[in-house]
């Protein structure tokens, strides 16, 4: 028995010492390309401010895909191509005039934000402001008859109190190894959260909107947002067909004319909303590779991405354009420095993602696995790994393995030449909401990148997420993370592990 323990105790000792092979030249090479030649800034003008914002199936998000392929072709990256990946039902949606203001008992202009695939107003409308007050459906139902054509303000959500917290934070040592700590505990089905009550009322939110639909109002407005950005969203998506003019406005113009309307004041406004449907639009991804060169593994894939549609009214800097810029970027070095990688690395674009992940689910049914029939594609065997970029703009400090735990001696390994720029963190946690999913629920390694959270809650989905919100500094040193990761994982002798 002490013969086999210390056999057993010699085996587990040398797998634990079987590093990975790190070309520390390379990790030099990239890093250098990118002090010295970075393109991000560039990248951003041209993918962001350029580009402009990109809802799906908009004007916005057909620009974007021909800016996307323009910069992959002159970064000389073979097959660049605009590729289809799903049906979009919805059609494209367009703002073309956005104007609001309380015109009665004074003057305010209001930033308005209207809420896609939501119709417009057909010219201004001018009319009293009405508060909905109802408090039970006894009082609801007396409302009938009331609203046509009337400006609706629908009952407030929020309650707006000073925060004494800085608005961007970056990971501390302490919340790092939070992130890192991943005890084995039940794992719990999610539940469908009920529908939340409107404070002082039997009613839910859902309930006062169903009603103010049927009423025929000229336009219904919500409050979302803070810090007078307002926040940005989509009329139901599983509702396919125009519905009155919808707007969001932020809490602080929304309080204002609650509190007027509360103590006797009549308040007016006037709206002018336009906006264009097109019926015929679909979802496509951006690709492009830079082609493998061993002639038993060239065919197989690492993949980089993240998704390039974004919100309406801004172009998403931070959400996401910050990764696919990062992740281009990082296509840019490898391309620069003259790597020749053992595996082809394909650098993917996705379309849809902000309304359900769309890009990444086509692609992965058309070449990947079938999700219904668990029918294995083309691709199945052949991706080694994916590597995403989406939660904010922030600095990239670690990763999560998606509870891989034979990826994170991997990860280890490769980060240690860039342990002295913050990246540190290897964490077993599996994470979610993005474009990562639809690989790891195919049984295919996908991984998304630990971030600094900067000030993610004011930006995100909202108004003005624009390239200010950016500090291009993060995006160069995630530039290098994943150009180092990418070429790590196409120049291994095995595929990553799979779970």
């Amino acid at each position: 028995m002490r013969s086999l323990l210390i056999v057993l105790m010699i085996g587990a000792s040398s797998v634990m010492a079987q590093n990975e092979k790190i070309d520390l030249s390379v990790a030099q090479k990239i890093k250098q390309e990118e002090q010295l030649n970075s393109d991000i800034e560039r990248l951003s003008y041209r993918l962001l401010d350029y580009a402009g914002p990109r809802l799906t199936g908009s004007d916005g998000m057909e620009r974007g895909y021909r800016v996307a392929k323009e910069m992959m072709e002159e970064y000389k990256l073979s097959n660049p191509r605009i590729e289809f990946a799903r049906d979009w039902p919805r059609g494209g949606w367009d703002i073309q005039k956005a104007y609001a203001a309380m015109t009665v008992p004074y003057y305010i202009p209001i930033f308005p934000a209207p809420v896609a695939w939501t119709n417009g107003t057909n010219g201004p409308a001018k009319s009293e402001v009405v508060l909905i007050t109802a408090k039970d459906q006894q009082e609801l139902q007396a409302l009938k008859g009331t609203l046509k054509d009337k400006i609706v303000l629908m009952p407030s959500v929020m309650k707006y109190q000073i925060s004494f917290e800085p608005m961007a934070r970056r990971h501390t040592e302490e919340s790092l190894k939070q992130t890192a700590e991943y005890p084995i505990t039940k794992v719990r089905p999610r539940q469908r959260r009920a529908a939340p009550p409107v404070e002082g009322s039997e009613l839910t939110y859902a309930e006062i909107l169903h009603f103010v639909y049927k009423e025929e109002p000229a336009v219904i407005i919500h409050e979302s947002g803070s810090y007078s950005v307002p926040g940005l969203n989509f009329h139901k998506l599983e509702e396919v067909g125009p519905v009155p003019c919808e707007l969001n406005i932020s809490c602080e113009n929304h309080g204002l004319m609650e509190r007027l309307i509360r103590n006797g004041e009549k308040v007016e406004m006037e709206v002018d909303i336009a906006v264009k449907f097109e019926s015929d639009r679909k979802i496509y991804n951006v690709i492009a590779e830079i082609p493998g060169t061993d002639p038993k593994l060239k065919d197989q894939l690492v993949i980089i991405g993240g998704h390039l549609d974004s919100y309406h009214m801004s172009p998403g800097a931070g959400d996401d354009g910050a990764g696919f810029i990062a992740m281009l970027e990082a296509m840019r070095i490898l391309k620069a420095i003259g790597v020749q990688p053992r595996r082809t690395i394909r650098v993917a674009f996705w379309g849809g993602e902000e309304v359900g992940l769309h890009g990444s689910s086509g692609y992965v049914e058309q070449f990947v696995q079938d999700p219904k029939t668990l029918e294995k594609k083309k691709e199945y065997d052949k991706i080694s790994v994916y590597f995403n970029s989406d939660y904010g703009p922030g600095k990239f400090r670690g990763i999560f393995t998606q509870d891989n735990l034979m990826a994170h001696p991997i990860f280890t390994d490769w980060m240690q030449p860039f342990l002295d720029t913050g990246f540190t963190t290897v964490s077993n946690r599996s994470v979610g909401s993005t474009d990562h999913i639809p690989f790891d629920n195919a049984g295919i390694p996908a991984f998304q990148f630990i971030q600094d959270p900067m000030e993610w809650g004011r930006h995100s989905h909202r108004t003005q997420d624009f390239s200010d919100r950016l500090v291009l500094d993060d995006i160069r040193h995630n530039a290098v993370i994943v150009a180092w990761f990418a070429y790590n994982a196409a120049m291994r002798d095995e595929m990553m592990p799979r779970k």
